[in-house]
């Protein structure tokens, strides 16, 4: 993908401070980046960032670069830039999961084939670190831009290496708490953090506030991971919405629910793990073991407390706007549906 010329939609002229306005400028900084071309990696990587998701990492970014007094500008092209990377991530993900959808969508494997999955995931990760190395064209000093994305890089080695991990305890009941939020805290609380983190560095924060971003995020992240994991089975589910149960894959409401249930739903649990039945019955029989056990409202008290974690670490930063919508997140990531 190549970017296109002239100025970013909406730069320097919209607030950030309201999630829509922050969305609409994301959103136009990557279509920037996504370019018009019409050969295949073109299209599916275009398939593969609209329509866009919640854009939360990039909103972490700009929130917390400007909760760290930096602007718009400065931080817009980075933040576009993270967006493509959790994208790109996604895209390997689902040909790992065999997963059919993506956001009520054909997932890209599904639509175009694992082969031009894989290459179109490979190249929007090189549009990630293009467009954030960028960000120097926003007058950042180079040093900033280069930590920033070292922070990101390192932060998605993590990623990588929690998806590597959660594929080897797929149909493993054993698995332990310890091991599962080990897994949570990698696959979706590095980046999360690395977005807040990579944010303060942009804006030249003080070490104290860059450390109280970089907690922000990556607790807010296990925190919305939690109640990601809860959501097939507290609210409507869509058969993309099954790839975990499909795959018996020990999240953290079925190993609290294997810890807490009775002898005779233990061992109808493990016969799931083992059973070769259709991912919507193995659903069905999930949930209700899940929910006469008590452990969806355990899992949700769990979200609930990392939530309340990733609000402390803000009282380092002074009191914002920005301040105030980075902690309102701490209410809305474990109360909203996917």
């Amino acid at each position: 993908m190549t970017t296109t010329t002239g100025p970013r939609p909406g730069s320097g002229s919209q607030s950030l401070e309201d999630e829509r306005a922050a969305n609409e400028l994301v959103e136009g900084e990557l279509r920037r980046w996504a370019g018009a071309e019409e050969d295949l990696m073109g299209v599916a990587c275009r398939d593969a960032l609209f329509p866009s998701g919640k854009l939360l990492r990039p909103r972490l970014c700009l929130w917390s670069a400007a909760a760290a007094g930096g602007t718009t500008e400065q931080a817009l092209t980075f933040a576009a830039g993270l967006e493509c990377m959790h994208v790109a991530t996604l895209m390997h993900d689902d040909v790992v999961d065999r997963a059919p959808e993506r956001r009520g969508r054909a997932s890209s494997a599904e639509h175009f084939g694992i082969s031009v999955a894989l290459m179109a995931g490979d190249g929007l990760a090189s549009t990630a670190y293009e467009a954030m190395l960028a960000s120097t064209e926003a007058g950042l000093p180079a040093s900033r831009v280069v930590r920033a994305t070292s922070v990101v890089a390192a932060a998605v080695k993590r990623t990588v290496a929690a998806i590597a991990e959660e594929t080897l305890v797929r149909e493993d009941l054993s698995c332990t708490l310890e091991k599962v939020m080990e897994i949570v805290r990698g696959k979706t609380g590095a980046l999360f953090g690395a977005a807040c983190q990579a944010g303060a560095i942009l804006a030249n924060a003080p070490a104290a506030q860059e450390a109280a971003l970089r907690a922000f995020g990556e607790e807010l992240g296990v925190a919305f991971q939690i109640r990601d994991d809860l959501l097939p089975y507290v609210g409507v589910v869509e058969s993309g919405g099954l790839t975990d149960v499909a795959n018996r894959q020990p999240t953290v409401p079925v190993v609290l629910a294997r810890d807490a249930t009775s002898a005779e739903d233990l061992d109808r649990l493990q016969e799931l793990f083992c059973a070769e039945s259709d991912a919507v019955t193995t659903h069905r029989l999930l949930a209700q073991i899940l929910v006469r056990s008590d452990a969806v409202d355990e899992a949700a008290e769990m979200a609930r407390t990392y939530a309340a974690k990733a609000r402390e670490a803000l009282a380092t930063l002074p009191p914002s706007q920005t301040r105030d919508l980075l902690e309102a997140l701490t209410v809305t990531v474990v109360d909203s549906a996917r």
